[in-house]
Formats: structure tokens, C-alpha cells, sequence
């Protein structure tokens, strides 16, 4: 019986230990004002996607296809081929024309912000559950929605600020926030806008505040 009780509090002395391992540390909120001095704001890619997202999407590792890839048939490959931009010399169909006005889409944008300290970080934004007619009634706001994932119309965003100069960062995951399209070319990749939002660091409890995020392309 000794036995059986000195290896029950073993095990809920190591339960105890691993709990106090797992707990969220506290840290002290921070703000980014995404047009001070020196800032910078680029957009580093632009994508729509059939379906609404929940989540923005990373363009550098794509889970879904671009609409906004031209398809081609290529005379030396014999076969029909995506490209980023219009082949000029040739005729080529845009994705998105031969999607229905109906369709739910997502619009997903990438963006590199650089501190006045120079010093780069990601950011991740999108606009989902809309479609083609959204998209040409323009300006376009989008609000993030926590009750209802595919609300019409909503606005998500990931932030990766980086910390020193050790490839280490923060994720931030939107909490609240909108953002509005001011102008968007599908055929040239023209795009601009505003957004701000509040995110919660991932792992931390802690908060950041982005605003004044103004893009442009």
C-alpha cells in the first residue's frame, strides 16, 4: 500500500510539473504603427482562391490555385500551362473569367513590412465570402467576424514580426479588425487599400495593435 501511495504522488508531483511547463506566460502588449517614419508597406503578392478561407493564405506555399494565373497553350510543351503574368504572345484565358459570378471567393494578400529599424517582417491578410461582383463595386470592406468563421464579407489576418536578428518572430492571429479595397486590377495585378486590426501572440498572453496599414501596388 506504501508503495502504491508514493508512486500516486510521483505521478501527481509530475503531472503538477509538466502543468506548470505548459502554462501561457504573460508579456506586456505592444502596438505597430504601419506607417511611421521609415516604414515601408509592400506588397509582395496577391491571390484569389475559390472558397472562403478562414485563414490568409501564404503565396510562397499555396494551398489552393490562383484565379489570377493566365492558362495558355503552350506549342512546344503540347499542353495547357499556368503563368503569373499575360503571355503577350499569345492568347490566353484569365482563371477567374470562367468562374460563375455566384462563386465564393477568397482574396488573399501578402505583405512585407519594414520597421524604421529596418527590419522586415510578414504579414498576411484576407478577404473572403465574396464574389466577382464584390470585387467590381469598389471601395470593399471586409470586418473579421469571431462568432461566425463564413460570415459574408470577412477580414482575417497573420502577423510574423521578427525578434533580433536570430530568424526568430512572433504570430499574431487576428482578433478583431477590417480592411477596405480601395482599387483591384485582376488582369495587371493592381491593388490597394487599408486595413488595422488587433491579434493575439500565439503561445503569449499578450496583444498587439497594428494600424495605419495602407498598401498599394
Amino acid at each position: 500500500m506504501r508503495t502504491l501511495f508514493v508512486l500516486l504522488c510521483f505521478l501527481f508531483h509530475t503531472v503538477a510539473l509538466n502543468a506548470q511547463v505548459t502554462l501561457v506566460r504573460e508579456a506586456p502588449n505592444d502596438s505597430f504603427d504601419l506607417a511611421c517614419a521609415d516604414c515601408r508597406l509592400t506588397v509582395a503578392g496577391v491571390a484569389i482562391t475559390k472558397g472562403q478561407h478562414a485563414m490568409p493564405m501564404n503565396l510562397k506555399k499555396p494551398v489552393a490555385v490562383n484565379l489570377l494565373m493566365w492558362r495558355y497553350y503552350d506549342d512546344i510543351l503540347k499542353k495547357e500551362v499556368l503563368m503569373a503574368h499575360e503571355p503577350y504572345w499569345t492568347t490566353s484565358v484569365l482563371l477567374l473569367d470562367e468562374i460563375p459570378p455566384d462563386e465564393m471567393l477568397s482574396l488573399h494578400i501578402n505583405l512585407l513590412w519594414t520597421d524604421s529599424a529596418g527590419q522586415t517582417h510578414n504579414m498576411f491578410l484576407v478577404l473572403a465570402g465574396l464574389n466577382k461582383g464584390n470585387l467590381a463595386l469598389l471601395p470593399l470592406t471586409t470586418v473579421y467576424d469571431e462568432s461566425d468563421t463564413y460570415t459574408p464579407l470577412r477580414f482575417a489576418a497573420i502577423a510574423q514580426i521578427t525578434i533580433g536578428n536570430d530568424g526568430l518572430w512572433e504570430t499574431y492571429d487576428s482578433i478583431e479588425g477590417s480592411a477596405t479595397l480601395d482599387h483591384f486590377n485582376p488582369r495587371t495585378g493592381a491593388v490597394g487599400g487599408y486595413f488595422q486590426f488587433t491579434a493575439r501572440c500565439i503561445g503569449m498572453e499578450k496583444l498587439g495593435f497594428f494600424v495605419n496599414g495602407v498598401f498599394n501596388r
